[in-house]
């Protein structure tokens, strides 16, 4: 059951139910509804004082509604899977052991559901996404390969998989003949993280699948109670976590780092700068959390210890960084930050942005909004947050989840970081189990 927590158990609750709201956003037609609901309760788990009802709930109850949670995520995949319905299953009723007393059984039996989720992922990957016309895809595998032959990722060289037309780039990204003018559109560590699944399988999504389970794991074992592992099930069991590894977009592997951040921040603070460093040279969204370090810090610390952390993750980001982008200073700079400013409003996304587009198309205002939100929502979680791993987590939940709501770019990958952030901030509320 879930021990007596170091949170509130209104904003413990409030962050399961943000993870399992935004997963089922992303599953259903009534998307842009539940992505609002889900931000409307992480604002109010973050900023409100606690809710007496909520308060009173026994642990055993909390980890019945989260196990709840768990089983209707693991229907909707069986669902949508029939043809490995029975392997989703077993990972699913592996995965609800972890509600049970296993004493010194839990360990093992993650690493065993991590294991078999897995196999099954992989299965999935490469039969129901064997090719994915996405140019996420295209660009991890072709950047591996030129890599690994000593070809500059970020240079020109990847096929427009859309024609020339096409509604997916903004001007300036195809020349006149329709061929992209842009390279790799992550920072480098993403390539660098999924190299060995190209390695050593031929494709990309290995890495990101072990990403996935290994981020699961290591959110069950800085916890080491049935609470953390049903917490790490509600992430592994997302009803579109095959939908995003099967499409090669890069959030497992940000994930990942997320998850060694807080594992370093709960278990291994000496190496938290670093873990921090690799984190921010994942994707370009994870200077978003660089606001929110103070809130890493120990109640008793000074707040220049932020600036001097920080500065020591930075300096490992541009370490990382720094020799691709003097391999070809002008091609990084176009691929990973120019670029971001060049791509258009997908009607299709999951915004509010869409929705006032469709409404007030002239007006200028509106591509302010979604920074607007951003800076609105950290300054307003820095000021209600007390300093801990789990308020970092549910702030970084907060921050992203009102930015992606109200971004121009706003799809299930997006929303998969959030999911992530939300279970790391209710996993880390709660104190390990000796």
């Amino acid at each position: 059951m879930m021990p007596e927590t170091s949170e509130s158990r209104t904003f413990t609750l409030g962050m399961v139910l943000v993870a399992w709201l935004v997963g089922l956003a992303v599953h259903v037609d009534t998307a842009l509804a539940l992505v609002t609901a889900a931000l409307a309760v992480c604002l109010a788990a973050m900023l409100l004082p606690p809710i007496a009802v909520v308060e009173s709930l026994s642990p055993r109850a909390a980890a019945r509604l989260v196990a709840v949670a768990v089983a209707t995520q693991v229907a909707a995949l069986v669902v949508t899977a029939s043809a490995v319905a029975w392997a989703i299953g077993l990972v699913g009723v592996l995965a609800l052991a972890q509600i049970l007393d296993l004493r010194r059984l839990r360990a093992p039996l993650i690493v065993v559901t991590c294991a078999v989720f897995g196999l099954v992922a992989s299965v999935i990957v490469r039969s129901a996404y064997q090719d994915p016309r996405i140019d996420v895809y295209v660009f991890q595998q072709m950047g591996a390969e030129g890599l690994l032959h000593g070809i500059d990722p970020y240079t020109p060289r990847y096929p427009n998989l859309y024609g020339p037309d096409t509604p997916v780039y903004g001007p300036g990204v195809l020349d006149a003949a329709g061929r992209l003018t842009v390279g790799f559109p992550y920072p480098p560590a993403s390539l660098l993280l999924v190299l060995p699944g190209y390695l050593l399988g031929g494709d990309v999504r290995h890495a990101d699948v072990v990403a996935v389970a290994g981020s699961a794991l290591v959110m069950t074992m800085a916890g080491q109670s049935a609470w953390a592992g049903l917490v790490a099930a509600l992430f592994l069991l997302t009803p579109r976590v095959f939908y995003v590894l099967g499409h090669a977009w890069t959030e497992p592997v940000l994930v990942f780092t997320f998850s060694l951040v807080m594992l370093c921040a709960l278990r291994w603070r000496n190496a938290l700068p670093y873990a921090l460093g690799l984190f921010f040279a994942t994707k370009q969204t994870a200077v978003l959390a660089i606001p929110l370090v103070p809130l890493l810090l120990p109640p008793a610390q000074r707040w220049t210890a932020a600036v001097s952390m920080t500065t020591k993750a930075l300096i490992v980001a541009a370490a990382v960084t720094a020799p691709f982008v003097l391999w070809d200073a002008h091609a990084f700079w176009r691929s990973v930050v120019q670029l971001q400013f060049m791509q258009p409003l997908r009607t299709d996304a999951i915004s509010h942005l869409v929705w006032m587009h469709a409404r007030w198309p002239e007006q200028p205002l509106l591509w302010w909004i979604p920074f607007i939100a951003l800076v609105a929502t950290t300054a307003a979680v820095l000021w209600r947050s007390p300093r801990s791993p789990a308020r970092f987590a549910g702030a970084l939940t907060a921050v992203n989840l009102a930015f992606v709501a109200f971004n121009k770019q706003a799809f299930s990958n997006y929303y998969y970081f959030v999911i992530a952030t939300a279970c790391w901030a209710a996993a880390a509320a709660v104190p390990r189990r000796a």
